[in-house]
């Protein structure tokens, strides 16, 4: 990671948190800084973007046009969140693991990375965990707290620990 990426997370991490949310008079203002921190960090951050305090990314995620990232949310590397979606606060996308050792028994570094793609027009609620290699279709829904361990199809509403599809919710775009 470069001197670049790691001076802008700290300008994320910090001033970036001073600025109030959106809905405040200076709420604007507190975004423009927090997706120009951004932009510098991630690989992509498309227009119309809505980055909320405390958000944090790792190098390379991909953030499309009209994606809007939480209160305190972690986007890490190789995520590709697609466009007009919303996520509530604490949401956490992750794309590596911990290697378990079991000669050692014992964790030992890190797995490969495992892509996480965001589909268009979702809503990802509160304390949502994304773990490496899922995905979450277009059109869906996710419930709040839920730990999205596989792939989730798109036009549906999920949620649990571990998410699982609840309901249909647009039959045009479910594929199941």
């Amino acid at each position: 990671m470069s001197f670049r990426v790691n001076f802008n997370k700290l300008l994320l991490a910090s001033i970036g948190t001073l600025f109030p949310c959106r809905r405040h008079p200076f709420g604007k203002l507190g975004n423009a800084l927090r997706v120009h921190f951004a932009r510098q960090i991630c690989a992509k951050v498309g227009k119309g973007c809505l980055i909320e305090k405390g958000a944090s990314f790792n190098e390379g995620a991909i953030l499309d046009d009209y994606s809007a990232v939480g209160v305190n949310c972690f986007i890490d590397s190789s995520v590709h969140i697609k466009g007009h979606n919303m996520m509530g606060p604490d949401v956490k996308i992750f794309t590596r693991n911990h290697f378990y050792d079991d000669v050692k028994h014992c964790f030992d570094g890190n797995t490969a990375q495992k892509k996480v793609v965001v589909g268009e027009y979702t809503w990802i609620g509160t304390r949502v965990l994304v773990m490496p290699g899922a995905s979450i279709g277009e059109h869906s829904i996710i419930g709040a707290g839920a730990v999205v361990s596989k792939s989730i199809p798109s036009g549906v509403l999920a949620a649990g620990n571990p998410c699982v599809v609840k309901k249909i919710i647009d039959k045009e775009f479910y594929k199941g």
